[in-house]
Order: C-alpha cells, then sequence, then structure tokens
C-alpha cells in the first residue's frame, strides 16, 4: 500500500509521515518510510556539542541527490514511473535550467524509491510523492491554467492514498521563518523565499479539486499542533486500517469464486 503525503511548504509532511510510519510500526504493520529531509533536517545529524564534525548542510543537499541516485542505481524503475518523469518535464518544465536539471533528477529517484519501496514493505510512506513534485513543477514553471495541472495529476502514479496536509497561512509563515533562521546563507540558496511559497497556496486548492474529480482517495487534514499531530495520526491509521480490511475481504471473495 503506497501512501503519499502533500501539502505547503512549511505545513509538517516530514513530522506527519515519521509519526504515522511510528503509530504503524508499533501497531505490528510492516512500514517503510521514504523521506525527503533537508539536509539541516537529517536524522542523523550531529547533536549540538558533540565532538563529531559535521558536513555543512548546503554541502550535504549537493552530494545527497548524487549517493542516492548511485544507491538507487541497482533497482529498477517502474516503468509506468519512469514515463511519467518524462511527461512531468514536458508538461511543466522550469524555465529556470538549474531547476529544471535538479527536478528531473529529483523525479527519477522518487520512481527508483518507490520501486524499491514496493518491494520492501507492506505499507510505505512517502512524505513528498509525485503530486507534491506535479505542485512544485507547476510552481516552478509559472503555470496559470488547470488543464496543464490535470495533465500532470494524470501522468503520475497512482498511490492507494493520499493524504493533503494543511495549516493557515500565519502558521505556515511562522514556520517557514523559523526554518530559514536555522538555515546558513548558500543553503538558503536552495530554497524559495516565503512570498513564493505562501502565493502558491492556489495550487493546493486546485490539485485537490482536480485529484477529487479523478476519484482518487484524498484524505484532507490539518496540523498545528502536537494534538492535531496525533490526531492526524490516528485518522490517517484508522481509515488504512480499514482499508485494508476491505482490500482483504474483496480477495478472500475473489479467491473463493475462483475456488
Amino acid at each position: 500500500m503506497i501512501i503519499e503525503l502533500f501539502g505547503p511548504p512549511g505545513v509538517g509532511k516530514t513530522t506527519l509521515a515519521r509519526a504515522l510510519a511510528a503509530r504503524l510500526s508499533e501497531r505490528g504493520r510492516d512500514v517503510k518510510l521514504v523521506l525527503s529531509y533537508r539536509p539541516a533536517e537529517h536524522p542523523l545529524t550531529s547533536p549540538e556539542g558533540s565532538s563529531r564534525p559535521r558536513t555543512p548542510a548546503a554541502l550535504r543537499r549537493l552530494v545527497r541527490p548524487m549517493i542516492e541516485s548511485f544507491a538507487a542505481a541497482g533497482h529498477s524503475a517502474d516503468p509506468g514511473a519512469a514515463h511519467a518523469t518524462a511527461e512531468l518535464m514536458r508538461l511543466l518544465a522550469p524555465a529556470n535550467i538549474i531547476w529544471s536539471l535538479r527536478l528531473r533528477q529529483y523525479v527519477l529517484r522518487l520512481s527508483r524509491n518507490r520501486r524499491a519501496a514496493e518491494l520492501a514493505a507492506d505499507i510505505v510512506v512517502f512524505d513528498q510523492g509525485f503530486v507534491q513534485a506535479v505542485y512544485t513543477l507547476a510552481l516552478l514553471a509559472r503555470v496559470t491554467e488547470t488543464e496543464q495541472i490535470a495533465l500532470a495529476l494524470d501522468a503520475v502514479p497512482e498511490p492507494d492514498l493520499l493524504v493533503e496536509l494543511n495549516a493557515p497561512l500565519q502558521v505556515l509563515e511562522a514556520r517557514l521563518t523559523e526554518r530559514r533562521r536555522r538555515q546558513g546563507r548558500l543553503e538558503r540558496l536552495f530554497d524559495l523565499d516565503m512570498r513564493t511559497n505562501l502565493g502558491s497556496v492556489w495550487i493546493f486548492d486546485e490539485m485537490r479539486e482536480l485529484l477529487r474529480a479523478q476519484k482518487r482517495p484524498v484524505i484532507c487534514a490539518t496540523s498545528t499542533d502536537r494534538r492535531s499531530l496525533g490526531d492526524c495520526v490516528e485518522k490517517v491509521r484508522e481509515i488504512i486500517v480499514r482499508y485494508r480490511g476491505n482490500a482483504l475481504a474483496r480477495a478472500d471473495k475473489e479467491w473463493d469464486g475462483i475456488g
């Protein structure tokens, strides 16, 4: 079962993905977590005061894609996902050549990670998947027509469940401000400015309606604090349990019919 999270920058996708994977694991589920963390948020970053030398976040951001590309080289990409990469870049190619190269590499790695994860666990949670990639490409390509976004969503592989995470603009602004405060000067060059990020929320409104029109399973959740985060995790977990139960019931029924 593939689960993708999507939502505006700073909304807490990685935090929710980690919490959800932990809760599912506690309940005995076989879970694979695929994160698109920022280097400054790397889970293995040395703690403050540690004598272990820390690699600058900006350098990790440059090196990490190359390391992951080599690591993924042994895994074949899903043919549908590979096709989606080419189709996405055709439909929503960023005008900036550097962003275009970075995102092409990102989507290719995403397709390989998806294929590898499907073979590794019963449930796979992506904090950012293909729907989030459509948002980023639409933003950087300065798309203003819903039709282009719809075509891009049609091109990407469908997960079993989509979770849209949202929060009030003032919460997003506060979180992005804190994120920027923690970043070094060079790492900031890899991120879009706050005005661009906050001004792009309308894209998620469009995508939500398009996804619903395509009959894709989308859960909408709000996370502003620890309590709402816990509520989100439990809500999604319950839906997963129901989904798995229905899937098993359908499989049993089909098997009985075959027998």
